[in-house]
């Protein structure tokens, strides 16, 4: 069982989108071991009867805004089938119960063994996306197993996918997740994991910080730019070695940066292209178009109170969905009720790691997420309650070796 475990984890990590499609129906290996954590962690649920209740309470609040959604007394705004289709809403619950997966991770017994496999793992994805930039995005693509194998046997699939940069004419780069923000989201939750444990085991961390800079620059996503600045500023004003060499450090880190920076701009290079178009050439005022579409859900909530307490995913009204703002999606689709779980969940699983380096990726990802944490497109919300797991085991061990000692 351990080695069938440790295959999907790989799997979900390093290579989400090996499989096909059928029928537009995507057959990923990844989704089956989204599928086993979640059955595995519920599995789990049912031995604590103390952690059952974290699992009924959300059910039993989405059954109520289906029954809300039958018998209606609001009017035609929910009374019927819904605006979002039926594969919308199985991937909206599929996603928000993805929470299940911490349960499941909780169940790898050689969590040792998944610090270097982490590692491998992290520099699979990175050594990938550099090949991208240097060799082509496209010349490296091995059809099914780093990308789908329709997707991957057509022409410019990469470029259909939201990740070109007309102005520019830049590709972001994908690695393995073939979508840039896709990639970067999880390559702050692979990356600061990876740092966390180098952290914890006394390892020097310039090699796989350096690695995680380069790479979050060439996916040219804004909200990645800014987890990752968060992680960065979290790790060094959280670290019990801040004596005045480090702080000395870390000024002339500054100071080094600023020379490159200098150097970066004033040549040509990707590097200056990708910064200049994607945070001074734009403008940032509206969100990318997020900042019209939470608008458009204030208005419909003033026109409407019960769709902030019922959420829209029954709402039988034409609406954009808000996806890429994390904590604005969860109000908008679950409402109120299940965005305080989803936060007293977190706070709760979080607070066991809070004061330790693994919340590191946690801090880092979340804070991209306020813009854009890809958290509706598989694998996010599993990998990020995967790692969530595993970096609980990981302390545990930790304080166990801290009281031994």
């Amino acid at each position: 069982m351990n080695k069938l475990r440790s295959f999907l984890l790989f799997i979900t990590f390093a290579l989400p989108k090996a499989g096909a499609k059928l029928g537009g129906f995507p057959l990923y290996i990844s989704l089956i071991s989204s599928l086993y954590f979640m059955v595995s962690g519920l599995l789990y649920v049912f031995k604590k009867k103390i952690e059952l209740f974290f699992v009924l309470l959300p059910i039993l609040l989405v059954l109520v805004m289906f029954l809300f959604n039958q018998l209606s007394f609001t009017g035609n705004e929910y009374y019927g089938s819904g605006h979002l289709g039926s594969a919308s809403v199985i991937a909206y619950i599929t996603s928000f119960f993805s929470f299940l997966c911490y349960y499941g991770a909780l169940q790898i017994k050689n969590s040792e063994e998944w610090k270097r496999n982490l590692v491998f793992i992290f520099y699979i994805l990175v050594i990938y996306a550099l090949m991208q930039k240097i060799f082509g995005d496209y010349k490296v693509t091995i059809p099914g197993i780093t990308a789908n194998y329709q997707d991957a046997i057509t022409p410019d699939f990469l470029a259909g996918k939201n990740n070109m940069i007309w102005g520019i004419g830049y590709l972001k780069a994908t690695s393995t997740y073939q979508n840039g923000n896709l990639f970067g989201a999880n390559l702050l939750l692979i990356g600061f994991a990876v740092i966390s444990n180098f952290i914890v085991d006394n390892k020097k961390v310039i090699i796989p910080i350096s690695l995680l800079c380069i790479v979050v620059l060439l996916t040219a996503s804004v909200s990645i730019y800014i987890g990752l600045i968060a992680g960065l500023l979290w790790m060094f004003f959280t670290s019990k070695n801040n004596s005045g060499r480090s702080i000395i450090f870390f000024l002339l880190g500054i100071f080094f940066l600023s020379l490159l920076l200098f150097f970066v701009f004033t040549t040509d290079n990707v590097f200056s292209e990708i910064i200049r178009e994607r945070l001074f050439n734009r403008d940032l005022s509206e969100g990318s178009g997020r900042i019209e579409k939470i608008n458009e859900y204030l208005e419909i909530v003033g026109n409407n109170f019960w769709v902030l307490i019922n959420g829209m995913l029954f709402y039988d009204r034409k609406f954009d969905e808000i996806y890429e703002v994390l904590p604005a999606a969860i109000l908008q689709i679950f409402g109120l009720p299940l965005l305080v779980y989803y936060i007293w969940f977190l706070a709760v699983k979080l607070k066991a790691i809070v004061k330790s380096p693994y919340m590191l990726p946690f801090i880092a990802y979340f804070t991209a997420s306020l813009s854009d944490g890809a958290y509706w497109l598989p694998p996010t919300a599993t990998n990020l309650f995967i790692l969530l797991g595993l970096c609980t085991l990981w302390n545990k061990k930790v304080k166990h070796n801290e009281i031994i000692n």
